[in-house]
Parts: C-alpha cells; sequence; structure tokens
C-alpha cells in the first residue's frame, strides 16, 4: 500500500464518522447519553421513535467508536465510547450555535415566542462574580441523570416534578438552572415557571459535562 491508499483509507474512515453525525436522531442520541447511560428502549422513549429504529441509529454510532455498550439483564446499555467523544458533540454544537444563522435565528424566535423572559449565565460569568457558594443550583433532568453527575451541593427536581416541590427552595437565593444544555428547554421551562412563583431564578447556558470540563465542582 503507498502513502496516497494509506490517506485515502484514513481520510475515509474520518469521513465515516462525519456521516455517522449527518443525522439530528444521532446528534439527540449522543447529547442524551452525554448525560448519563440508557438502554435502547430508553433512548427511544427519549427521543420519540421506535426502538428498531432507534437500535439502528445506535448501531451506526457504535460502528465508528463514539459508543460502547454494556448488557444489564437483557438489556443493552449504551454509554460514551470516552469523554473525547462528548468533547467533540460540544465542540460541533458550540460552533454550530455561535457560527450558523439559521440555528440561531430558530432558537432565537422559539424562545422569544415560548421564554421571553427567560435570562441565562455562563459557567464563566457565575466565576468572575466570586459568589458561587451563594447560589443554588436546580438540576431539572430526570434523577437518573442526576444520579450520574451534578454539579456540586445542586438541588435535584426533574422539571415534571417541579410544582409539587417548590418547598425545596428559597426566595432569598439566586436559583440557577441547569439541564441537558443549550438545546434542551427544561431549563427555560423551570426558569419561566419559578419567576411567576416570584423566585429569583436564571438560565445556566451550559451542560454538566461542560461545567466538569471548565474545572468547577461536581459531585
Amino acid at each position: 500500500m503507498n502513502k496516497q491508499e494509506v490517506k485515502t483509507d484514513v481520510y475515509q474512515e474520518i469521513a465515516n464518522i462525519g456521516k455517522a453525525l449527518a443525522n439530528p436522531f444521532r446528534l439527540r442520541i449522543l447529547n442524551l447519553i452525554c448525560q448519563d447511560t440508557y438502554s435502547v428502549e430508553k433512548i427511544a422513549l427519549e427521543i420519540g421513535i421506535s426502538t428498531a429504529n432507534a437500535s439502528q441509529h445506535l448501531q451506526v454510532l457504535k460502528k465508528v467508536k463514539l459508543l460502547a455498550t454494556s448488557k444489564e439483564g437483557h438489556h443493552v446499555i449504551y454509554s460514551l465510547a470516552n469523554n473525547k467523544v462528548f468533547k467533540l458533540w460540544n465542540e460541533l454544537q458550540q460552533f454550530s450555535l455561535q457560527n450558523n444563522h439559521q440555528i440561531k435565528g430558530a432558537l432565537k424566535n422559539f424562545k422569544c415566542e415560548h421564554y421571553d423572559k427567560v435570562l441565562s449565565v455562563s459557567a464563566e460569568e457565575i466565576v468572575q462574580t466570586k459568589k458561587i457558594d451563594q447560589l443554588t443550583f436546580l438540576d431539572v433532568r430526570p434523577k437518573k441523570e442526576f444520579e450520574k453527575e451534578s454539579i456540586a451541593n445542586a438541588v435535584s427536581i426533574p422539571i415534571d416534578a417541579l410544582k409539587e416541590n417548590l418547598q425545596l427552595l428559597t426566595k432569598s437565593q439566586q436559583i440557577v438552572v441547569y439541564c441537558r444544555g443549550p438545546l434542551c428547554f427544561f431549563a427555560d421551562e423551570a426558569v419561566q415557571f419559578l419567576q411567576e412563583k416570584g423566585y429569583n431564578a436564571i438560565r445556566l447556558e451550559e451542560e454538566i459535562l461542560a461545567w466538569k470540563h471548565k474545572g468547577l465542582p461536581v459531585n
């Protein structure tokens, strides 16, 4: 094999990774698995597709070494192959959010229509205030994801249980709400609801792994 053939083979493998990512459902699956490990059935339910369809997408992602599998009883459990997969997804997500005007416009229009009073804050802005210990962090993801990893000392109230658990929060502290990242709207929904109830709430832009990769405290 000569050097041109080697290069062709290598670039083809890189292209295969790009091809595996070139599907909206696979990207949603990747974002979900960045939060925690999931079975095929749970992924299908979260994404809103059939189990057979979810399985096909998962196999494509596994084939290019983005995902790994394990067994729990009769269930196949999917996880990220390694932490570099999150970095790849996060860079792609951030690049798209910052450079694609169509994406920025779509998100802006949706939030103006549904969450027009919801403000957000970045991890860097929180660190700059040097008041991180004076904030209440609220994790509105499913309990399973919170138990896998969360911001240090965060309160867990899944979005579907927020109305029934307001007693766990106080109005004397600012509440920073986070979910699965900038393409998830759980935090926006929670902040809007809390504001209506008189709480001082704001949305965190980052997800838990992005927070962790910035060297900030997690449980």
